[in-house]
């Protein structure tokens, strides 16, 4: 690889660096609405609801006037419990401007973890779904300061006793003016994660965070005027995609969720540019429009070289990947031109904003070829972990977060990524802590022990998979595999419910009294193998 190309993605990190980017949201929008007026910003594909920029811009200020008279200010954490509808960029929009906090929560979450979410957050309004009610009914310990009054459900006009948004978003106390000054550094979200530690973590993002990752994206994309969002809003994707949006004059279009049936569709008939590459389209039957489409750029995550050379040969786009995490967003990138495959193996280069260094056990930067831990630092890292000073004290040497994640640097100065010092499982993009999924796994009274592991899966990247030791006296139909799932299934969200259960007499164990999961999955040719698979049903040795 030539060094005019690293030169080259330097220089343009460099320039990138230089930018003034907004401030803040409220300059971000108010530039949005000046500079692109009616041009569409939102458009939800199912309900075809549709807005400008200006016409944002107002309702945004409508919406914060009428949070603002409700009591939300600025600091107030505030949970947001909605599927993808026009009401939550609206309402994280209208948050920003006041200054408050957003808790974004994921929609599958079961009362018990809606429990800890939001007693961890200490939130003290929830805008929620009317559908997810009763999720929220049957919480065990709802934060104090959450009154009925500062309840606020989306999608219908009055539900007794709590409050209508539809009240505050028709607010005639008029646009909102701050009474207080709202900076970057100002926490914006409370976004949970997961990782080794059990419960998920709240990585605390100030406005500069977002401004950084959106607006670098709009930078390196500046002819996309279409933008696909097919995740759900909780995530960070549709959330990041929208600065992009209102900092680039590109129109975001908003699908409820992903679909591999409707994709193309979609694609065409609203002129999509960019879009997440699916990767079960490979499965489609080829046909030969695969290459008709207004797609630019293709946007992966985890995916090998060898599906990115068939997807660009089948649909004539780029498929380019990036390495990134919920706490230092963008971490590297592939560009979009290349010399040639090599990088393709790897995650890239460093992004605009970020140093990275890889480390060895002791913090000490490790020669280029040697595998370390990666670390990073930069403008726009978030701000650290909620109300837990342990995470906070074993994640950062100084300044440089710690990934947890084992990388090499090629020759060529490339990243690659080749493995996971955090024990977690990445099952269709969730990350899913495996000590949460023992904890509630070992509620159970028979069991006495429990190991969860990350089963390859060509279709979801990652399956869950628990071993169980039960307790002296019991014996598998004591306490079936349908029992375990069934008691999962109250307590857990659909996506970190188990899929393969195995039964053992005893676990190997480390030196400390640990369970050695290397030790239990080494020499497993097949790690679904005499195990119960709750997809099918029954035993997976049929496989």
């Amino acid at each position: 690889m030539s060094s005019d190309f690293l030169s080259s993605w330097e220089e343009n990190c460099l320039k990138i660096e230089s930018i003034e980017f907004p401030v803040n949201f409220q300059t971000l929008l108010s530039r949005a609405a000046d500079l692109y007026g009616n041009r569409k910003a939102l458009h939800f594909i199912d309900t075809d609801w549709a807005i400008s920029f200006a016409e944002l811009n107002e309702r945004v200020l409508q919406l914060a006037s009428g949070l603002s008279v409700a009591g939300v200010s600025k600091g107030t954490r505030v949970g947001v419990l909605l599927p993808n509808r026009p009401e939550f960029p609206l309402t994280w929009l209208a948050l920003a401007h006041i200054g408050a906090v957003m808790v974004p929560t994921n929609i599958a979450y079961t009362s018990s973890e809606l429990d800890y979410l939001y007693n961890d957050s200490g939130i003290s309004y929830l805008l929620i779904d009317h559908s997810l009610l009763p999720a929220f009914l049957g919480m065990q310990r709802r934060p104090a300061a959450l009154a009925d009054a500062n309840v606020i459900v989306v999608g219908s006009d009055k539900v007794e006793p709590f409050r209508s948004f539809q009240e505050l978003a028709t607010s005639e106390e008029g646009a909102f003016h701050s009474s207080e000054a709202v900076s970057g550094d100002d926490l914006l979200n409370i976004q949970y994660t997961s990782g080794t530690t059990g419960f998920p973590k709240g990585c605390m993002q100030h406005q500069r965070y977002w401004m950084v990752l959106g607006c670098t994206v709009g930078m390196f994309t500046p002819d996309i005027q279409s933008i696909l969002t097919d995740h759900p809003y909780f995530y960070m994707d549709p959330q990041w995609q929208l600065v992009w949006g209102l900092y680039s004059g590109a129109t975001v279009y908003v699908s409820p969720k992903m679909s591999i049936s409707k994709f193309w569709k979609r694609v065409r008939h609203h002129g999509i540019q960019w879009a997440w590459f699916p990767l079960p389209v490979l499965n489609l039957p080829e046909t030969r429009r695969d290459r008709e489409h207004p797609i630019k750029y293709f946007h992966a995550g985890a995916i090998s070289s060898t599906n990115v050379k068939i997807a660009e040969q089948r649909f004539g786009v780029p498929v380019r990947s990036a390495y990134g995490m919920t706490e230092i967003g963008a971490g590297t990138v592939i560009p979009h031109i290349v010399e040639n495959d090599e990088i393709l193996e790897t995650v890239g280069l460093r992004s605009p904003f970020r140093e990275l260094k890889i480390v060895d056990e002791d913090g000490k930067e490790v020669a280029a070829g040697t595998p370390g831990e990666l670390i990073v630092r930069g403008d726009g890292i978030f701000l650290g972990y909620w109300n837990n000073p342990t995470a906070n004290e074993c994640c950062f040497y100084g300044e440089w977060f710690r990934t947890g994640d084992i990388f090499v640097q090629t020759r060529h100065g490339y990243y690659k990524i080749i493995g996971r010092l955090k024990d977690m499982i990445r099952r269709s993009g969730e990350n899913i802590s495996a000590m949460e999924v023992e904890h509630v796994v070992q509620e159970i009274a028979e069991i006495a022990e429990v190991a969860a592991v990350p089963v390859p899966d060509e279709y979801r990247g990652e399956e869950v998979k628990i071993y169980v030791k039960l307790n002296d006296g019991f014996s598998r139909p004591d306490c079936p595999p349908q029992k375990i799932i069934g008691h999962c299934t109250q307590n857990l969200a659909p996506f970190k419910v188990p899929r393969y259960i195995g039964y053992v007499d005893t676990f190997p164990y480390t030196p400390s009294g640990k369970i050695a999961k290397h030790d239990l999955l080494a020499g497993v040719p097949d790690l679904r193998a005499d195990s119960y698979d709750h997809k099918n049903k029954g035993s997976s040795d049929l496989f």
